[in-house]
C-alpha cells in the first residue's frame, strides 16, 4: 500500500509534466500561426501601400486616353501626338507593372463586384449584357480598385424590333 501512495505523486507529477508540455505545443503553435499571419499582413499591406498614390494617376491614364480618342483626323500622323501617345502607353506599362489591370467590359455580362451599372438601355444584346464602357475599372493584384462605368442592356421588349 505504502508502494500505491509513493506512485501518485509520481504519476501525478507525470500528468502535470504531459499537460505541461501539451501547454507549450500550443503556445508554440499559437505563436507560429501569430508570426505567419503577421507576415502574410505585412506582404498585403506592401501590395496596397501605393494604392492612394496610383489611384490618383489613373484619372491622369483616363484624360490620356480621352484626348486620344477625340484627335482630330488632321493631326494623326502628327510626330507630337505620336509623343503623346507614347506617353500614355508607357504610363499604361508602369502601371501594369505595379499591379495594376484593366477590367474587361467588352462582350461581358454585367457583374456588381466589376462593373457600375450608370444606365440601361436597349438593345439587341441580351440584358444584363454589357453594351458600354464609359469609364474602365481597374484592378490591383487583383482586388478592384475602381469599378469600370457602364451601360446595360436591358434587352428587347416582346413584339419590339430594335433597327
Amino acid at each position: 500500500m505504502s508502494e500505491k501512495k509513493t506512485n501518485k505523486p509520481k504519476i501525478k507529477k507525470v500528468d502535470e509534466l504531459a499537460e505541461a508540455k501539451n501547454q507549450l505545443l500550443r503556445v508554440q503553435a499559437d505563436f507560429d500561426n501569430y508570426r505567419k499571419r503577421t507576415q502574410k499582413e505585412k506582404e498585403e499591406f506592401g501590395q496596397y501601400l501605393n494604392t492612394d498614390l496610383l489611384m490618383r494617376i489613373i484619372p491622369t491614364l483616363d484624360n490620356f486616353k480621352l484626348a486620344l480618342k477625340h484627335l482630330p483626323k488632321e493631326l494623326e500622323g502628327n510626330s507630337w501626338v505620336q509623343g503623346i501617345w507614347h506617353i500614355e502607353k508607357q504610363l499604361e506599362q508602369t502601371l501594369s507593372e505595379e499591379g495594376i489591370e484593366e477590367i474587361s467590359t467588352q462582350g461581358q455580362k454585367f457583374d456588381h463586384n466589376l462593373h457600375e451599372a450608370i444606365e440601361e438601355v436597349p438593345s439587341d444584346l441580351p440584358e444584363g449584357e454589357i453594351t458600354e464602357e464609359i469609364l474602365k475599372g481597374y484592378k490591383l493584384n487583383n482586388k478592384v480598385i475602381r469599378h469600370s462605368k457602364v451601360k446595360v442592356s436591358k434587352g428587347i421588349k416582346k413584339g419590339e424590333k430594335n433597327e
